[in-house]
């Protein structure tokens, strides 16, 4: 993750985050790829933790563009560069990004935006696109409408974090991103991951939001909370997570 704040604060995550988070669907991608088209140079990923959407964007548009990922964390940016993928990161942060005027085609940010002031990162973005030039945010949400077993979930860590809101990434991004560079197209994907009930816990303790539960509880107990909830829905060791993931595409005027 990267934008306002302490970075620190994921670099204690970071491997497991690496490990557990998930990726995003390829219809988002190929979606992406159409949108943006075949004359790409530079590619940008901004707030790119460990790298998972920055490696995407290379397996999406092949060999020829740069891909680089803007990750400001020292632990994330650290698990980022040990994973091959032909791409390269910097430090910065996402309100004062590290490239010329017009030189960019895409700007994506994946499972970040929350974290940035994000009216100066819409203002960098479009200094730094070229006249037609992609703006993409990319969200994974927990379809929680879909599971009781994510309703209760959440539910565990409202209780224990007095930060945490399920809504939290609950903001009018289509609105933002038409204000700042005009309309343009939203999509969305359904899916599902599977996974063992370590598994799901070992995704769980890769958020900032689960460790504020654990600096709380202590880290059996957090365990200990999340196995109870998984035993109540799930008979086996098969975990089964619905997610809807969002992708808001809007260009840069000429």
């Amino acid at each position: 993750m990267a934008g306002m704040g302490d970075t620190r604060a994921f670099d204690d995550l970071a491997e497991g985050y690496q490990r557990f988070r998930p990726d995003y669907p390829q219809a988002a991608w190929e979606t992406l790829r159409g949108y943006v088209g075949p004359d790409v140079e530079l590619l940008v990923d901004v707030g790119a933790g460990t790298g998972i959407a920055t490696r995407a964007l290379r397996a999406t548009f092949g060999a020829g563009p740069d891909v680089v990922g803007v990750e400001p964390g020292e632990g994330m940016r650290a698990q980022a560069e040990n994973v091959a993928g032909d791409v390269r990161y910097v430090a910065a942060p996402a309100e004062a990004l590290p490239f010329a005027d017009g030189s960019a085609s895409l700007v994506l940010t994946a499972q970040a935006l929350h974290w940035f002031d994000r009216p100066a990162f819409y203002a960098e973005a479009t200094r730094v696109l070229r006249p037609g030039g992609v703006i993409a945010v990319l969200v994974n949400d927990r379809d929680t409408a879909a599971s009781s077993f994510l309703q209760a979930y959440e539910d565990l860590l409202e209780r224990h974090n007095d930060d945490y809101s399920r809504d939290y990434r609950h903001f009018p991004v289509s609105d933002e991103l038409d204000a700042a560079f005009g309309m343009g197209d939203d999509y969305r994907f359904g899916w599902s991951r599977r996974q063992t009930r370590d598994e799901f816990v070992g995704t769980a303790l890769s958020s900032s939001k689960t460790n504020a539960v654990v600096r709380k509880l202590g880290e059996a107990e957090t365990r200990a909370a999340i196995g109870a909830v998984l035993a109540l829905h799930f008979a086996g060791d098969d975990v089964e997570i619905p997610f809807t993931t969002s992708l808001f595409l809007r260009r840069r005027s000429a």
